[in-house]
Protein backbone atom coordinates (compact mmCIF):
# COMPACT_ATOMS: atom_id res chain seq x y z
CA UNK A 1 0.00 0.00 0.00
CA UNK A 2 1.50 3.39 -0.96
CA UNK A 3 2.49 5.58 2.00
CA UNK A 4 0.15 8.53 1.16
CA UNK A 5 -2.83 6.19 1.35
CA UNK A 6 -1.62 4.72 4.65
CA UNK A 7 -1.17 8.25 6.03
CA UNK A 8 -4.69 9.25 4.94
CA UNK A 9 -6.21 6.13 6.49
CA UNK A 10 -4.39 6.77 9.77
CA UNK A 11 -5.36 10.44 9.85
CA UNK A 12 -9.00 9.73 8.98
CA UNK A 13 -9.53 8.15 12.39
CA UNK A 14 -8.06 11.09 14.35
CA UNK A 15 -10.36 14.10 14.41
CA UNK A 16 -8.56 17.42 14.75
CA UNK A 17 -10.44 19.77 17.09
CA UNK A 18 -8.64 22.80 15.61
CA UNK A 19 -9.10 23.83 12.03
CA UNK A 20 -5.90 24.48 10.16
CA UNK A 21 -5.17 27.72 8.37
CA UNK A 22 -6.15 26.29 4.98
CA UNK A 23 -9.62 25.26 6.20
CA UNK A 24 -10.22 28.66 7.80
CA UNK A 25 -9.16 30.37 4.56
CA UNK A 26 -11.46 28.17 2.50
CA UNK A 27 -14.41 28.90 4.77
CA UNK A 28 -13.76 32.63 4.61
CA UNK A 29 -13.64 32.61 0.81
CA UNK A 30 -16.52 30.23 0.02
CA UNK A 31 -18.46 29.97 -2.14
CA UNK A 32 -15.87 30.55 -4.82
CA UNK A 33 -15.29 29.31 -8.33
CA UNK A 34 -11.60 28.92 -7.48
CA UNK A 35 -11.88 26.53 -4.55
CA UNK A 36 -12.26 22.78 -4.27
CA UNK A 37 -10.03 21.62 -7.10
CA UNK A 38 -7.30 20.23 -4.85
CA UNK A 39 -9.85 18.27 -2.83
CA UNK A 40 -11.42 16.95 -6.03
CA UNK A 41 -8.02 15.82 -7.32
CA UNK A 42 -7.29 14.03 -4.05
CA UNK A 43 -10.73 12.41 -4.11
CA UNK A 44 -10.24 11.17 -7.67
CA UNK A 45 -6.96 9.57 -6.61
CA UNK A 46 -8.72 7.91 -3.68
CA UNK A 47 -11.50 6.70 -5.98
CA UNK A 48 -8.89 5.20 -8.31
CA UNK A 49 -7.64 3.25 -5.27
CA UNK A 50 -11.22 2.25 -4.37
CA UNK A 51 -11.03 4.24 -1.13
CA UNK A 52 -14.56 5.57 -1.59
CA UNK A 53 -15.21 6.23 2.11
CA UNK A 54 -12.15 8.50 2.22
CA UNK A 55 -13.00 10.22 -1.06
CA UNK A 56 -16.58 11.06 -0.10
CA UNK A 57 -15.83 13.76 2.52
CA UNK A 58 -13.26 15.38 0.22
CA UNK A 59 -15.86 15.61 -2.54
CA UNK A 60 -18.54 16.90 -0.18
CA UNK A 61 -16.13 19.61 0.94
CA UNK A 62 -15.26 20.46 -2.68
CA UNK A 63 -18.97 20.84 -3.54
CA UNK A 64 -19.54 22.92 -0.42
CA UNK A 65 -16.62 25.20 -1.27
CA UNK A 66 -17.50 25.55 -4.95
CA UNK A 67 -21.14 24.77 -5.77
CA UNK A 68 -20.61 26.27 -9.25
CA UNK A 69 -18.51 23.32 -10.51
CA UNK A 70 -20.76 20.51 -11.76
CA UNK A 71 -17.82 18.11 -12.16
CA UNK A 72 -17.48 17.92 -8.36
CA UNK A 73 -21.12 16.82 -8.14
CA UNK A 74 -20.58 14.22 -10.86
CA UNK A 75 -17.59 12.83 -8.99
CA UNK A 76 -19.51 12.80 -5.70
CA UNK A 77 -22.41 11.00 -7.38
CA UNK A 78 -20.02 8.38 -8.77
CA UNK A 79 -18.38 7.91 -5.37
CA UNK A 80 -21.77 7.45 -3.71
CA UNK A 81 -22.84 5.04 -6.45
CA UNK A 82 -19.74 2.92 -5.89
CA UNK A 83 -20.70 2.75 -2.19
CA UNK A 84 -24.21 1.63 -3.23
CA UNK A 85 -25.81 4.85 -1.94
CA UNK A 86 -28.01 4.97 -5.02
CA UNK A 87 -30.68 7.44 -3.92
CA UNK A 88 -28.20 10.10 -2.83
CA UNK A 89 -26.06 9.47 -5.93
CA UNK A 90 -29.10 10.06 -8.09
CA UNK A 91 -29.86 13.35 -6.32
CA UNK A 92 -26.31 14.63 -6.87
CA UNK A 93 -26.12 13.56 -10.51
CA UNK A 94 -29.48 15.22 -11.19
CA UNK A 95 -28.11 18.47 -9.75
CA UNK A 96 -24.97 18.18 -11.89
CA UNK A 97 -26.97 17.48 -15.07
CA UNK A 98 -29.30 20.39 -14.32
CA UNK A 99 -26.27 22.64 -13.96
CA UNK A 100 -24.58 21.38 -17.15
CA UNK A 101 -26.84 19.23 -19.36
CA UNK A 102 -24.21 18.86 -22.12
CA UNK A 103 -21.56 17.20 -19.94
CA UNK A 104 -20.85 13.75 -21.46
CA UNK A 105 -19.20 12.48 -18.26
CA UNK A 106 -22.29 13.46 -16.29
CA UNK A 107 -24.54 11.68 -18.78
CA UNK A 108 -22.46 8.48 -18.55
CA UNK A 109 -22.50 8.56 -14.75
CA UNK A 110 -26.24 9.23 -14.74
CA UNK A 111 -26.86 6.24 -17.03
CA UNK A 112 -24.79 3.99 -14.75
CA UNK A 113 -26.59 5.25 -11.64
CA UNK A 114 -30.01 4.77 -13.19
CA UNK A 115 -29.03 1.27 -14.29
CA UNK A 116 -27.80 0.51 -10.74
CA UNK A 117 -31.05 1.82 -9.24
CA UNK A 118 -33.23 -0.61 -11.18
CA UNK A 119 -34.57 -3.42 -8.99
CA UNK A 120 -33.65 -6.07 -11.56
CA UNK A 121 -30.03 -4.92 -11.73
CA UNK A 122 -27.68 -7.16 -9.75
CA UNK A 123 -24.28 -5.72 -10.66
CA UNK A 124 -23.25 -2.54 -8.84
CA UNK A 125 -19.64 -2.17 -9.89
Amino acid sequence: MPWPLVFLICMAGKPNPHKDRQELREEALRPSRHLGYGRDTLALYLISRRAYALAEPELRRAVWLNPYEPAFKVHLAWCLYKQQKFQEAREWIDQAIQQNPDNPEGQRVRAAILDGCRPESTEHG
